[in-house]
């Protein structure tokens, strides 16, 4: 217009049209009444279902002392060594499947034993048996084909009979003592909760229904068979657990009589989780629902360990306690050694602290441990039952307690996600109708992500089968730890597909919904069956008459059903939601202009007149007319959650995302006046006027930074908020510091033999001589099978012609004579003829049976003695000596037997392990004076004999000197299982041998250059032992003594060598010749080498730090292979898919990794197997393997389960305090005998260091021990400072990378040689989601740690390397060092500004607004 010009692209300027009718100016729609009626009385719930009077008597017993309840069932039967007879008895004499193993149908065929077991328990002071049934379901008696109904009743029955007749004789023995009878309802062996397919976790090998109806049968015949109580035990699953309650709640409810349940859960390790991943409060919120006399822990672990958890649940319930652990930990063979007195004392804290009211014993567990857990219990008065604060408790892997502050009801506001219900996503509602099961998981991971307390599901659509895509979908959920760890609202119209997904949770649930609308009867019916299965429940504002409207509608409704919820069906008042219909407002009808503030009112009056309810809606309802438009619509939500939760509203289906983003004190205050005309109905014409201001945005600003139309957007920060002053400098080393401590230096505790001295002193004087092949020997005999044979193996059922290990007891003369003639020649050092004497390699022969490989190594010690002493003693000036051969064994472990599976291994190894350790044994008792582990073609198979050998030495409290030599089997100077010769060295230099060498495989002129290499890298000395040359085309060695020598005097030349010997194709003759040649030189110098942290794969990683340029030599650790660090890798390895994640592995190392970090720490993955599979298979890749590993895992047997796989020098992660200064020292020392460095976590018995100063403490601490105490290699030590989270808006998490920064510096110096490690994402978790800003972080923290004197961390390999610090983008890396160096108070918010504008995926070298 003229009056209004505008040039091209200019917006118009907006002008509201004047109000109409606007309410009085000081109203307030929202304000309550001025009076209110008074809140009305309720009737307590009476439960119709009588109680036995042994609720009563238990009751007392455990207010006045602690119950005994027995022992191990599967312990004492084990002790009468039960034939198959005994098992079947008459009954079962022609059953089609073997019964030993069976227990349970002891009590008919044995039901003598059963019966003693019972009484021995009773005489021991218990007051509690359990029936013989822990097995005792059809789903588990189908193992031995014995899952006949009426079978099962009848060992059931005659169970509790045979239980009640024993404890009845004892009762009428002494009637002040009542005996009780607990009928036993096991696990089961199906799990609901995980899946047996690795390839599909959404399957289920059972059905809740198949589980819950063999429990209903099981506990009918216990209780026809007159048990006292119920005691549903070891739950390792929660949801089989729900299910045997269930089970139970519903017999009660047919017979009308209930008697007394016990539940007891079952941990699996010192995580304090169930197997199927719950934390044991989040057990309890799952299970209260069955009101228990008493809840409790059993199996799995023993008392000391199983303390705290015992202790967290008896904070929890407000039930009686009770604990029945094993004796202890089970021994190597799965055996328990714990005494009766000794468990008792472990027991002791429990009373002490007044945690239980029963107490017992469970595997490993007799009735001398129960006697004395008896009267260690009677000194103490028992646990106080005690009340707990009435919250709504639900739970998902974790608890989640909901605790409403009645002054600020938004700030604890409970968000439950909106977008894995079909009406609240598009793309998730497409993607369960497309069957991408793993899209709508990837939405649903999202939302825990951003912050939803609990995922809202829901599945009701046309196009989809509710009940199957909910048990589909939930059955997925529940195998993923990160989703699975919130609670779920199973959510639905339609009540089959609510109980379809109550059946799939283990987990507390929210059901949404049930209501009045179908009458009273159906409410009843339908809240019943929700509280059987222990969830709470949400109740819409509907009854027979309609929906709702109305703030009077709304209010008698919800206090009808209420009344209905806690008076009749026995509803936990705080477990109520009531949903009184968020309705849609701005729809242009007038009637429907004040639904919020019906909604918000009714809200409030709900609240007040249902004491202990809930208040929950789906708040994106009441914006629906202004989809489309972003700042709209999310401004709604907000205005609407601020004036509802002042109300009192608990809980609502959200975008959690949104609902954090979008507070209602930043929405722009212009579009908040046209929000609340609407929202609080402030005027007729709130409507028009918001659709005109509407217009004038853009559709997807946010409410928080409002665009009209056309307007780009603007950032501007704001200001700095108390900046450090300028100079300052927060990361400045300290003026003055302490001195570095002087540290004592380790000392072996271990005797060494006076052969120590004696060979380094003749070493440093002169090359010893060792002597050739025996084969090549013993050939020359033309010995027979019956030479083999001897009298000794005359019957052998295997020929042992080629077995040479034997003829030490079959032809002692010809063998004497072979060492005899090399002494003869010049040799030194003679070797035991034990190559092939483990029990491994003797198996081809069927001679492994380990007596008589010990008899054979032994013998053959023996006789090389007595060849060696006889020549001692006719000249003392030059000692002989006798090594005991150690061989490679025919098997490998490196290598898989299988070209179609490269994972698998023919033997483990701890097999070769105990082999060789039960060789070593032989070989020392007969009298060896060093070990000589040769001829190695696999580094793993040497590193299992060092471990052995280290372990005897430990053992028998002496060590001997150890030769170490390995064999390149060709002119790549590699092992067969692919390593050079230095990582060979790396990977067996923890064994500290006298000397290092190298034989067989190349005649002496090809080994040169790798002897050379070996004499440079070694620090001890170094031998050869080639062969006669190369072998000629019958496989024969044509090479003389003279030839050889002069092949091997280049090593005498270059003073490579301390000894030489022969072997394949060496005779006396060439051991004369050997000796003569190098009697003319002197030997090799012994020297020192560098202090370096010498790791390796397949090839040496000696990691030399330069210190003015630390983050030049910076170890990077590749994170993808970390289920932490990869979600692409963790559902790779979930799902079974090891090529995959070794696809991930080869990209890391082809993008710079230096090592490779391997983490299975997750629920849904079987950690120590995992790790075996894919180590095996990475080492099967030579591109992969041949750099380090890096073994990552908290659980311990994980990390040696990884160990046990790398041939090379590892790295473990971790170690630390946590537990105390013995586990510390002990697991270091493992590790230590695997020959691995090793990372330890700034952890201690307080708890993880945050501050600089217990980083550096802890640390200093740390390093003492290993270096004093351990013997730990310092450079071979690595301390994880922490690194913690920064920018989480709590201001004391400001500091946290100053003080890994600062500590970095001052660990280093105070532990000299150590380095200094960390996970490096963990910086700027906060911050997940914007790829620049999370990047530059990690660039920004490694510029500053590694000036400090960080070597290595666990990183992107990658893209470490492309974000190079110089590199950062100015204005965005100023933001991060505001927060990474703490520079002023309110760093993270304008970091949060900043951040907000940026493009989510652009590059921090490359920034894009």
């Amino acid at each position: 217009k003229p009056t209004a010009v505008r040039k091209k692209g200019e917006a118009p300027a907006f002008q509201a049209t004047p109000k109409v009718n606007p309410v009085k100016e000081g109203f307030d729609p929202l304000a309550p009444p001025q009076t209110t009626t008074q809140v009305p009385a309720y009737k307590a719930y009476k439960d119709p279902i009588e109680k036995t009077a042994t609720f009563e008597t238990i009751e007392q017993i455990m207010r006045q002392r602690a119950m005994v309840i027995d022992g191990a069932m599967g312990t004492s039967v084990q002790k009468y060594k039960l034939s198959e007879a005994d098992f079947r008895g008459e009954r079962y004499k022609n059953h089609s499947h073997d019964l030993k193993g069976n227990n349970d149908v002891l009590v008919v065929t044995r039901p003598d034993v059963i019966g003693e077991i019972h009484a021995a328990y009773l005489e021991a002071g218990a007051d509690i048996i359990e029936t013989n049934t822990f097995n005792s379901t059809t789903i588990s008696q189908a193992d031995y084909e014995l899952d006949d109904k009426e079978e099962v009743y009848f060992i059931n029955k005659t169970a509790a009979e045979l239980a009640k007749k024993i404890t009845a004789e004892f009762n009428a023995k002494d009637p002040s003592r009542p005996r009780f009878v607990a009928g036993a309802v096991g696990p089961t062996n199906k799990t609901l909760s995980v899946s047996p397919s690795v390839e599909n976790p959404a399957f289920r090998g059972i059905t809740y229904d198949e589980v819950m109806q063999a429990y209903y049968e099981q506990v009918e015949a216990l209780v026809d068979g007159g048990v006292d109580l119920l005691l549903i035990e070891t739950i390792f699953d929660t949801l089989n657990a729900k299910a045997a309650v269930y089970a139970v709640e519903k017999y009660f409810e047919d017979k009308g009589r209930r008697i007394p349940v016990f539940i007891s859960g079952t941990i699996v390790d010192l995580s304090g989780r169930t197997l199927s991943g719950q934390t044991n409060e989040a057990f309890w919120n799952s299970v209260s629902h069955a009101k228990p006399i008493a809840i409790g822990l059993n199996c799995a672990l023993g008392a000391k360990d199983m303390l705290p958890y015992v202790e967290n649940l008896s904070n929890c319930a407000d039930c009686f306690v009770f604990a029945y652990p094993n004796a202890g930990l089970p021994n190597a063979m799965g055996g328990y050694d714990q005494k009766g007195p000794e468990m008792a004392e472990e027991c002791r804290p429990f009373f002490e602290k007044r945690l239980l009211n029963a107490i017992g014993g469970c595997c490993g567990t007799g009735p001398e441990h129960i006697k004395s857990l008896a009267e260690m219990a009677a000194a103490y008065g028992p646990r106080k039952k005690h009340g707990v604060e009435p919250l709504m408790r639900i739970s998902g892997l974790e608890a989640y307690n909901y605790r409403p502050d009645e002054g600020n009801m938004r700030g604890t506001f409970m968000s439950i996600g909106e977008r894995c219900n079909v009406a609240g996503s598009m793309a998730y509602k497409k993607a369960i109708v497309n069957g991408d099961y793993e899209k709508a998981a990837g939405i649903a991971l999202k939302q825990v992500q951003q912050g939803a307390d609990v995922l809202d599901i829901n599945m009701d659509d046309g196009l989809i089968d509710g009940e199957s895509a909910m048990t589909k979908f939930v059955n997925l959920l529940i195998s993923d730890p990160e989703i699975s760890r919130v609670p779920f609202m199973i959510d639905s119209s339609k009540f089959h597909v609510v109980e379809a997904g109550l059946k799939c949770a283990q987990g507390k649930c929210i059901v949404n919904s049930i209501s009045l609308k179908e009458g009273e009867e159906q409410f009843k019916a339908h809240a019943s069956i929700v509280k059987k299965h222990g969830a709470a429940v949400v109740v819409m504002a509907f009854d027979e008459q309609g929906q709702a409207a109305t703030e009077e509608d709304k209010v008698r409704i919800c206090q009808r059903a209420y009344r209905i919820l806690v008076e009749e069906v026995g509803f936990f008042p705080e477990d109520i939601v009531f949903d009184p219909n968020i309705l849609t407002i701005g729809t242009g009808l007038a009637e429907h202009n004040n639904y919020a503030v019906d909604f918000i009112r009714a809200t409030r009056e709900i609240k007040r007149v249902c004491p202990g309810c809930k208040i929950s809606g789906g708040v994106s309802n009441i914006a629906f007319s202004f989809r489309g438009n972003e700042a709209v619509r999310r401004a709604f939500h907000s205005a609407f959650l601020h004036h509802a939760c002042l109300a009192g509203m608990d809980m609502g289906i959200v975008n959690a995302n949104q609902v954090k983003e979008d507070e209602y004190a930043k929405i722009d205050k212009e579009l908040l006046e046209y929000v609340e005309d609407v929202l609080l109905n402030r005027r007729d014409d709130s409507t028009e006027r918001m659709l005109e201001y509407a217009a004038t945005l853009e559709p997807k600003c946010k409410p928080t930074a409002v665009r009209k139309k056309g307007e780009a957007p603007a950032f501007q920060a704001t200001p700095k908020v108390n900046p450090v002053k300028e100079g300052f400098d927060p990361l400045a080393p300290p003026q003055t510091t302490t001195q570095v401590p002087a540290y004592k230096a380790y000392k072996d505790p271990i005797e060494k033999t006076a052969t120590f001295e004696t060979i380094e002193q003749i070493m440093r004087q002169r090359a010893m001589v060792i002597d050739g092949a025996m084969g090549t020997s013993v050939q020359k005999y033309k010995l027979s099978e019956a030479d083999f044979r001897g009298e000794r193996y005359k019957n052998h059922s295997h020929d042992l012609k080629g077995n040479n290990d034997v003829l030490v007891v079959t032809r002692p003369d010809v063998i004497g004579e072979i060492h005899a003639a090399y002494l003869e020649a010049g040799a030194d050092i003679i070797e035991t003829n034990t190559f092939n004497s483990t029990t491994i390699s003797q198996a081809d022969y069927e001679l492994d049976d380990k007596e008589e490989v010990y008899f054979i190594n032994k013998t053959a010690a023996e006789l090389a003695k007595k060849i060696t002493a006889e020549f001692n003693a006719k000249d003392p000036s030059r000692p002989r000596f006798v090594a005991g051969a150690v061989g490679p064994t025919n098997k490998t472990l490196s290598v898989s037997p299988s070209v179609e599976n490269p994972a698998f291994r023919g033997i483990t190894y701890d097999e070769v392990m105990q082999a060789y350790y039960e060789q070593v044994e032989a070989l020392v008792d007969g009298g060896v004076d060093l070990l000589l582990i040769e001829t190695i073609f696999d580094t793993l198979n040497a590193k299992a004999a060092v471990y052995a050998v280290e372990k005897y030495f430990e053992d028998k409290g002496r060590r001997i000197p150890v030769f170490i030599s390995g064999t390149i089997v060709d002119l790549s100077g590699r092992t067969l299982s692919g390593q050079t010769n230095e990582a060979f060295w790396n990977s067996v230099s923890h064994a500290k041998p006298i000397a290092i060498g190298l034989n067989c495989a190349l005649g002496a002129k090809d080994m040169l250059p790798y002897v050379e290499n070996l004499s440079n890298c070694a620090d001890c000395f170094v031998f050869a032992y080639p062969n006669a040359g190369l072998p000629n085309a019958m496989g024969g060695y044509d090479q003389k003594g003279p030839e050889m020598a002069e092949e091997c005097r280049p090593f005498f030349e270059k003073r490579l060598l301390n000894a030489i010997g022969g072997c394949c194709g060496t005779g006396p003759e060439h051991i004369k010749s050997l000796a003569e040649m190098a009697a003319a030189y002197g030997p090799r110098k012994k020297h020192g080498v560098e202090p370096l942290m010498r790791i390796s794969g397949l090839e040496a990683y000696n990691y030399r730090p330069d210190e003015g340029n630390m983050r030049g030599t910076f170890m990077s650790i590749g994170e993808r292979c970390n289920v932490a660090g990869s979600m692409a890798y963790k559902k790779a390895i979930v799902n079974g898919d090891y090529e995959k994640a070794a696809g991930i592995a080869l990209k890391q190392v082809q993008q710079g990794a230096d090592v490779l970090d391997i983490n299975m720490d997750d629920g849904l993955i079987d950690g120590e197997s995992a790790m075996t599979k894919f180590v095996n298979l990475l080492i099967s890749d030579p591109e992969i393997s041949r750099v380090p590993f890096m073994i990552d895992s908290s659980k311990f047997h994980v990390v040696e389960a990884g160990l046990k796989c790398a041939q090379g020098k590892c790295i473990v992660n971790s170690i630390s305090l946590k537990e105390g200064e013995e586990q510390f020292k002990a697991h270091a020392s493992i590790v230590k005998k695997h020959g691995a460095a090793v990372v330890v976590m700034a952890f201690d018995e307080q708890g993880q260091a945050a501050t600089e100063e217990d980083k550096v403490r802890i640390c200093q601490r740390a390093y003492r021990i290993l270096v004093e105490e351990v013997g730990f290699f310092p450079e071979d030590i690595v301390f994880d400072p922490n690194i913690l989270t920064i920018g989480t808006g709590l201001a004391e998490h400001n500091n946290y990378a100053v003080d890994f920064i600062r500590a970095t510096r001052e660990i280093k110096r105070v532990c000299p040689g150590c380095k200094i490690s960390g996970g490096v994402s963990n910086i700027a978790f906060s911050f997940r989601g914007n790829e620049a800003v999370r990047r530059a972080f990690h660039s920004a923290f490694l510029h500053h740690a590694c000036l400090a004197g960080m070597d290595m961390g666990i990183v992107n390999a990658n893209q470490v390397k492309e974000d190079e610090y110089a590199k950062i983008d100015k204005e965005l890396l100023e933001y991060v060092e505001d927060v990474l160096l703490n520079r002023r108070d309110d760093s993270t918010e304008r970091m949060l500004e900043y951040a907000a504008t940026l493009e989510p995926k652009c590059k921090p070298t490359a920034v894009r607004k």
